[in-house]
């Protein structure tokens, strides 16, 4: 599940313009800090970092 959210969070973030709070929603978080710290915590980089880079 942590690794579907992951790789659905990178596609999501690389292939459609929907906010990061879209893309938090969308996986099911309440939250989008919390979603931000997931991601973070499991990459090394924000959401926002992330999508600048790929």
């Amino acid at each position: 599940m942590v690794e579907y959210k992951l790789d659905e969070a990178k596609r999501l973030l690389s292939q459609t313009n929907l906010t990061v709070a879209e893309i938090a929603a969308r996986l099911g978080y309440n939250n989008a800090q919390n979603f931000i710290r997931f991601f973070s915590k499991m990459t090394g980089v924000t959401p926002g970092k992330f999508r600048k880079l790929y």
